[in-house]
């Protein structure tokens, strides 16, 4: 095949074949491909899209570049995926929970990644082992029900070169590569079912519900073509999720959340994702799901498994948060109109609980509060929200933070937390 003929195919809004795909991941992959060639095929997509089989095809290319993760447990066998938000600590608080229901979850999750957290970042706060075998992981599923640990290099190395080139040629953007690039290291377990958290709000990645829509329909339908159940939620993130973002402060609000003091938010997301499971893996109705979750949350019955389960793999749950909190008041009387999700997690970034290169180091006792939220009414002067900081000017974090907040005297509606259900 000639690498050039098929980006004039697909600029021309052709249909690239099974055959043609394997030949252009397994091409650039070896580096036969050449990165300007590559980066062409890329924007070729970006602008001509991929249907759901070609869409399939780059996903099993991409996975089939690497290992994966056959674990010998019996199920059901699930997982979940969130596309990322500010406060997302929902995967801390939903596998031990799961795990509690009967299911086994082997979870593999990732690092911060532009203004998101990443789970990763937030466990190792913990002091704990996130780095585990194939053996480690089976083990650890078969001792908690759960384990989450960090997606290892050996698993879909084409989408890592992929993404590297996509991030450089301005292509991140493009739905059908984003659903090949979560599938390829998503689909790397054997996994009976799965449910996709999408998020969609000015703190995630898709600021609207079309293009949300379009990423959650697109994840369910290439995971069914490969042969897994899936569903997916629709998810507020045009705020922080629950009262806290920023890696140990989102650790101590789970164990909270798992001893009984939950936000509703957060309790909403959790219960509506096992309940999309229960569905999915005919273990009963979304409603059954839901109260079933709910009510294990509000006995705290799951608290035990995450900490013994930290302990087992060297970390502590007793965290103390060293920083400095300085607490914002609010500069009017009103009501939170909007938040800007996405300078919140930039702010973030600034303290040092993010990265903004690779090998950047995290300092884990950063991060932000929020005692008011969209809808909520605000005195002039009344506490609006927390930074926890170790360097800097407080005056200047505080600024930051306001900058994120929008106020009206008019009462304005809490927005809806689960937008859509795709089961």
């Amino acid at each position: 095949m000639l690498f050039k003929e098929l980006i004039k195919k697909k600029r021309d809004g052709g249909k690239l074949s099974e055959e043609e795909v394997k030949f252009i991941v397994n091409s650039y992959t070896r580096g036969e491909t050449p990165d300007y060639q590559m980066a062409s095929l890329l924007m070729a997509i970006y602008f001509q899209g991929l249907d759901y089989d070609e869409t399939l095809y780059f996903t099993d290319s991409m996975l089939s570049s690497g290992k994966k993760v056959e674990l010998k447990i019996k199920g059901p066998l699930v997982d979940k995926h969130s596309t990322g938000g500010i406060g997302d600590k929902v995967s801390l608080v939903l596998a031990p929970l799961l795990a509690e229901l009967g299911f086994k979850v082997p979870m593999l999750a990732g690092r911060a990644l532009g203004f998101t957290g990443g789970t990763i970042d937030k466990l190792e706060s913990t002091g704990m082992k996130v780095e585990l075998s194939e053996e480690e992981i089976e083990e650890v599923v078969k001792k908690f029900g759960f384990s989450i640990s960090a997606q290892t290099k050996d698993i879909a190395p084409a989408d890592r070169k992929i993404y590297s080139l996509r991030d450089a040629t301005a292509t991140v953007e493009s739905i059908p590569l984003i659903v090949s690039s979560i599938l390829s290291k998503k689909l790397a377990v054997n996994t009976e079912a799965i449910v996709f958290d999408v998020k969609v709000g000015s703190g995630a990645f898709m600021k609207d519900m079309k293009s949300a829509k379009e990423l959650a329909e697109g994840l369910v339908k290439v995971s069914r073509l490969y042969g897994k159940r899936a569903g997916a939620l629709i998810t507020e993130m045009g705020q922080p999720l629950g009262r806290y973002a920023g890696n140990a402060l989102e650790v101590i609000e789970s164990l909270k959340a798992l001893s009984g003091e939950f936000e509703e938010d957060l309790k909403e997301v959790v219960c509506s994702l096992t309940g999309a499971l229960f569905s999915l893996t005919g273990k009963g109705s979304f409603e059954e799901g839901y109260q079933r979750a709910l009510s294990l949350l509000r006995e705290g019955r799951a608290f035990n498994r995450f900490k013994n389960w930290v302990e087992y793999l060297g970390g502590t749950t007793s965290l103390k948060v060293e920083a400095e909190k300085l607490t914002v008041l609010s500069p009017v009387s009103g009501y939170v109109k909007d938040i800007n999700g996405e300078a919140l997690g930039y702010l973030i970034v600034e303290l040092g609980g993010g990265r903004k290169k690779a090998d950047d180091k995290i300092d884990y006792s950063v991060g932000l509060g929020f005692l008011k939220k969209i809808g909520d009414k605000v005195e002039k002067g009344e506490p609006l929200g927390e930074v926890f900081y170790t360097k800097g000017n407080a005056k200047t974090w505080e600024e930051k933070f306001l900058s994120a907040f929008n106020f009206s005297y008019g009462e304005i509606r809490k927005p809806r937390l689960i937008k859509e259900v795709i089961l």
